[in-house]
């Protein structure tokens, strides 16, 4: 047992990269129950390579104390997307246990200002890294079907948005080619910082119910659906009447209602459930 750790070890701290990425198309409890079994000054630096999403399943399974350590040992960019994934009861908790000056900057940056697209986004979607195969994606889909939308979005090591994959893409292509021979990089994205009406305003959205955010440096926030952005206004302003807004975004409105696109079929045939009759143009979006 103690030779396994020793390779397992080794081949994390020569392989990071090529460890995270295998790591994170494991069960979580698997992963977890893996790492555990290494100090946390060693796991720090496969835990660098990890997605945010795949980090905070594996975190979850350590107590705050041991689980501010790893963090600690992050890079802030790295600590701060995957502490975004947590509640704030959860997030309190780590950021108690981590080093004063790391926690008070963390403090200040993790949270966007409210009413942006920013804090509107929701950053637990399922995002794929461009370096796996398309068989390997459809696994870690099938593992996590309830954060799996329409669109893909393909996230490097950095948390960098890289590009974007629709999901019938996906089951089109061949699966041993790497997704990012197949994704698109010129994805349509919403600045943090933009507040919830100009948000709307968007010209993509006559072509996509739900868009990506990012920070300036092109860091993946989340992705923010039309649908919540609409909520999120008509609480604002009580009853909706679109002409408080701006002539131009009446327009898009109409091209929105016109463009027509059809979703989640191609998602419901790769999980192989019954998916209700299609709902009034309205209401057919990415859950």
């Amino acid at each position: 047992m103690k030779l396994e750790q020793d390779l397992r070890a080794a081949f994390i701290e020569n392989h990071p990269l090529q460890a995270a990425r295998y790591l994170e198309g494991l069960p979580a409890k698997t992963t977890g129950d893996m790492l555990q079994t290494m100090e946390p000054e060693n796991v720090a630096p496969i835990m660098e390579y990890f997605l945010p999403g795949a980090a905070a399943n594996v975190l979850r399974q350590y107590t705050p104390i041991i689980g501010a350590e790893i963090l600690g040992r992050l890079s802030t960019g790295s600590a701060r997307a995957i502490l975004r994934q947590f509640d704030l009861p959860t997030q309190k908790k780590f950021l108690e246990h981590l080093p004063s000056q790391t926690a008070a900057f963390l403090r200040r940056t993790i949270h966007l200002s409210e009413h942006t697209a920013g804090s509107l986004a929701d950053p637990h979607v399922l995002t794929l890294p461009p370096d796996i195969t398309v068989g390997q994606g459809l696994q870690r889909i099938a593992q996590v079907t309830n954060q799996a939308m329409y669109y893909l979005y393909i996230v490097d090591h950095r948390t960098i948005l890289c590009g974007v994959v629709l999901m019938k893409e996906l089951l089109a292509a061949e699966t041993s080619r790497l997704l990012s021979s197949i994704m698109n990089p010129h994805v349509k994205s919403i600045p943090a910082s933009a507040s919830a009406q100009d948000s709307l305003l968007h010209p993509a959205w006559a072509q996509y119910d739900s868009l990506p955010v990012i920070d300036s440096d092109k860091t993946f926030i989340g992705a923010i659906r039309h649908r919540t952005l609409r909520k999120f206004l008509l609480s604002q302003h009580g009853e909706y009447q679109p002409a408080y807004l701006s002539d131009a975004l009446l327009q898009l409105w109409e091209a929105y209602s016109l463009s027509g696109i059809g979703l989640m079929t191609a998602l419901g045939d790769a999980l192989a459930t019954t998916t209700p009759p299609a709902p009034a143009r309205e209401e057919q979006e990415t859950p």
